[in-house]
């Protein structure tokens, strides 16, 4: 049986073949947190995917509705490293769902209350539910992406993670399917529908999840990986949750690999968030698209965002993480001023979308595994949780477009969103400076190549 307090052994080095490939114990975390991730990705992704059906029944102009979805999204960073520095006391590895558990709850308990009316009759009470959920959600995000980063020797991590982050893409697409086929059976009145029957596949996926953490599974992975002759993820001493050393949040804050990669995935998150609140609006209300089409054809662009996101892990592995941001940055650039494009036709929709897709979520396989590859022993928590806390304070993204819009003539004038794209263009291209000049390269070729205007040492990647 398992327990708490119970340690993991330090992993036996068996004599015989060298083993090769990864571990099955990985691939099964990863589809497992996959799982629990894109479930905890939905519980948020469908307040964007209902708000014109929000907007129409509340009468919000777009300013308000931006102001709304910033609060919304913001809240998303509330509790994330209080509540890491809180999980990381409670075990690393395996243990993590002993944590994990109270966190799903959570945002699966407020997303369910956001789906009946006589809660969210007012748009006062829908934005606090909607704000609680979010809040547990990015919370939960923070442990996901640490559990999974866990689970991988550090050699694979890149292409761990950009796996794991297709949650986002791929997860909300099918949720995005899901939530236009309800508004077409229902009608998009009925929108707080799909709120209710969130907590149904939410149950299965994080069952069959606490079901395989477990000690025998992890000691197997451990084993595998050190006679793989890669680096496990944790040492026997930090597996059993103490907590990160004294000072350690001070510390990962002042290295630029963390607190300025903290800052470029804030910039990173406007243009996703960004695009999510503006496109269902453009397509509704400018291509006059109804709104279930409008719900369906709004998430296209996480097709391709998957694909994105598992090459571009794959070559940081190779080439290097802050080499590929770089050249991401230069990519979403471009993809957000051919979004003005959009009214020409479906099929022009669609090719931007896809283009731009490629790049649009790859920031966040890359980021997180910047922070961690540069992260002291026993802090990763910290570090994924201080990235998290600065991709949704990127959250003001809603806010500024809706303004953009409504300053434009709003939300039926095509003016205002091709402001709003310029900006989140603008936006790419300061992120891209200071990737470039104020972070180092953690692995891969251009690691031998890097130039900046901090150290190495400063960024503990000596």
């Amino acid at each position: 049986m398992e327990t708490v307090n119970k340690g993991v052994a330090p992993a036996q080095v068996r004599t015989g073949p060298k083993k090769r490939g990864v571990a099955s114990e990985s691939w099964m975390a990863l589809l497992l947190l996959w799982l629990v991730y894109a479930m905890d990705a939905n519980s948020r992704q469908m307040f964007f995917s209902v708000l014109p059906s929000i907007t129409k029944e509340f009468g919000t102009s777009a300013a308000t509705i931006g102001l709304y979805a910033t609060v919304i999204t913001m809240s998303t960073a509330l509790i994330a490293i209080p509540a890491m520095v809180w999980a990381d006391k409670g075990g690393h590895g395996w243990r993590r769902k002993y944590r994990h558990l109270p966190i799903v709850i959570g945002y699966t308990l407020f997303t369910c209350l956001t789906g009946f009316n006589v809660l969210t009759g007012t748009i006062g009470v829908l934005v606090a539910m909607q704000v609680l959920s979010h809040a547990f959600g990015g919370a939960g995000e923070a442990i996901e992406v640490t559990s999974l980063a866990e689970w991988w020797s550090k050699e694979r991590r890149g292409l761990a993670l950009g796996i794991h982050h297709t949650g986002y893409p791929w997860g909300t697409l099918i949720g995005g399917f899901a939530i236009s086929g309800l508004l077409s059976i229902y009608g998009p009145e009925n929108w707080r529908i799909a709120f209710r029957l969130f907590p149904i596949p939410m149950v299965i996926v994080f069952a069959l999840y606490w079901w395989y953490a477990s000690e025998k599974r992890y000691e197997k992975l451990h084993a595998h990986i050190t006679e793989a002759g890669e680096t496990p993820p944790l040492s026997p001493d930090l597996e059993h949750g103490a907590g990160a050393p004294k000072g350690s949040f001070g510390v990962a804050m002042r290295n630029p690999n963390i607190g300025v990669i903290a800052l470029v995935s804030l910039l990173a998150i406007v243009g996703y968030f960004g695009i999510s609140f503006w496109l269902p609006q453009y397509l509704a209300f400018v291509a006059h698209y109804n709104f279930a089409e409008a719900a369906a054809y709004s998430v296209l662009f996480t097709i391709t965002g998957g694909i994105g996101q598992i090459v571009w892990g794959w070559i940081s592995d190779r080439l290097g993480r802050k080499f590929c941001l770089m050249i991401v940055f230069v990519w979403l650039a471009i993809g957000m001023w051919l979004f003005k494009f959009s009214y020409m036709g479906l099929g022009t929709l669609v090719a931007i979308q896809l283009f731009a897709g490629f790049v649009l979520n790859a920031p966040y396989t890359l980021v997180y595994a910047i922070a961690f590859d540069s992260t002291k022993p026993g802090t990763t928590g910290i570090a994924g949780s201080i990235i998290n806390v600065g991709i949704y304070l990127g959250g003001f993204g809603p806010y500024v477009i809706g303004a953009l819009i409504g300053a434009g003539g709003g939300f039926g004038h095509a003016s205002g969103y091709n402001n709003a794209l310029y900006f989140i263009a603008g936006l790419m291209g300061i992120a891209f400076l200071l990737t470039a000049f104020f972070t180092r390269e953690t692995t891969g070729w251009f690691r031998t190549y890097d130039r900046a205007l901090v150290s190495k040492q400063a960024c503990n990647v000596q």
